[in-house]
């Protein structure tokens, strides 16, 4: 069984490895603090005889040999950054639950016919430079050169090439992709992020479904004035307009798709800044997710006509921009049953649900079967620095990873 003493160790060295802040952990991608949190992460690989390796866009691997060296590659873990002031799970659970599940395999003296690969991925949170997924969607082949251009850090302005050569790597993709690989599976384990396990008592969270994913970038123009001289009739005032735009979406969401979509405005930037001047330009941002491709159109839909009746109202113009779009994926059946399996062998209480948060498996299941263990996240908070989950969930997690290998490495392969 796991040992949930040695992945809280592993969690709470992590958890201290942050960015100065306001509270909880903050690791942004290529920065020193996230070397730092690779390279703990790999020597405690290195204890357990993992083979190392970091590719070009600094992803890391960890494998553990297997007794068919050409037999194809069973995968598992999630990503090592994190979003600002949040808290220590969320991606890393997943990361060390795979590390203890492969030391488990280790220590049984029974090596599995596949080569096991516990994998640390690089940019999944997108807080540094406005784009998600980057290292699991370099791997899996969608972006490539082009991208290490084209995407800029949103507060230091570096490339990703440039953020890339800074952290101290080539600056290059060669290598990255793996899409040509042979992949028996991928499976991340990963904390709910939400209430529903918790609340009903359940211990694993067997992921059917991921959800299709909008972020809207949008920006707002008025006219900037003396608040005080100029008649509310009159006004152009760009912060009112991106109010009245986010509360008709979120309206819109709640009365048509309320338990089936979201649409959350996370940032918002009102320039001048100033207490006494009428806002000339708004920005911000609105994130749209559901497991169904026509409520995402259509909320896309909604804002781009509600965006030509607000404009008029308040006297603004407002340019729309879809940053990222992912469809909703389907993760695959037979890993599902093989997960399910393993919580049957164990005595673990499970259910299946859908995730309404992106996750690197949704990537993967482009190229390679794919699926999602969920372990419980306490009052349901993430991506906040109270984020928690009990040790024992922890240990059941990496209990299911293991097991799940297990049954994996008994089928015949493909």
């Amino acid at each position: 069984m796991a040992n949930q003493e040695r992945i809280l160790q592993d969690i709470e060295v992590l958890r201290r490895i942050t960015e100065p802040c306001a509270c909880g952990t903050q690791r942004p991608s290529y920065t020193p603090e996230y070397r730092r949190a690779v390279d703990y992460v790999k020597g405690r690989m290195e204890e357990f005889g993992l083979k190392t390796r970091e590719d070009n866009a600094g992803n890391l691997y960890g494998v553990l040999a297997g007794s068919q060296e050409d037999a194809p590659k069973i995968l598992s873990g999630s990503h090592l950054d994190s979003v600002k002031c949040s808290g220590a799970y969320d991606g890393i659970a997943g990361v060390l639950c795979a590390l203890e599940a492969a030391r488990m395999v280790a220590e049984s003296g029974r090596p599995l016919r596949h080569p096991l690969e516990v994998m640390g991925t690089i940019g999944e949170e997108g807080t540094r430079f406005g784009q998600a997924l980057i290292g699991s969607q370099l791997v899996e082949g969608s972006w490539g050169e082009a991208q290490l251009d084209a995407f800029r850090g949103l507060e230091d302005g570096l490339t990703l090439r440039e953020a890339m050569q800074a952290y101290g790597l080539p600056g290059s993709t060669k290598g990255v992709c793996r899409r040509n690989e042979q992949v028996k599976a991928f499976v991340e384990l990963h904390d709910e992020q939400g209430p529903i396990l918790e609340n009903e008592g359940v211990s694993i969270g067997v992921v059917e479904n991921i959800v299709a994913i909008s972020w809207m970038h949008i920006k707002v123009k008025g006219l900037a004035s003396h608040p005080g001289t100029i008649p509310m009739s009159m006004r152009h005032d760009a912060c009112v307009g991106a109010c009245k735009l986010i509360c008709a979406a979120t309206d819109y969401a709640r009365e048509h798709y309320d338990g089936e979509a979201t649409v959350t405005a996370g940032k918002l930037e009102v320039f001048p800044g100033n207490t006494n001047c009428i806002p000339s330009q708004c920005k911000f941002t609105i994130d749209i997710r559901t497991c169904n491709g026509d409520y995402r159109d259509d909320l896309v839909r909604f804002i781009q006509e509600k965006k030509a009746r607000v404009e008029e109202e308040c006297r603004v113009s407002i340019e729309v921009c879809e940053g990222m779009r992912q469809s909703p994926t389907a993760l695959n059946p037979k890993v599902q049953q093989c997960i399910e399996e393993a919580c049957k062998k164990l005595g673990y209480s499970w259910r299946r649900m859908n995730s309404g948060a992106g996750h690197d498996a949704m990537i993967f299941a482009r190229i390679w079967p794919a699926a999602m263990v969920f372990v419980q996240s306490h009052n349901g908070l993430t991506h906040h620095p109270d984020e928690y989950v009990p040790p024992k969930e922890l240990a059941k997690g990496a209990d299911v990873l293991y097991e799940t290998f297990r049954l994996l490495d008994a089928q015949p392969d493909e």
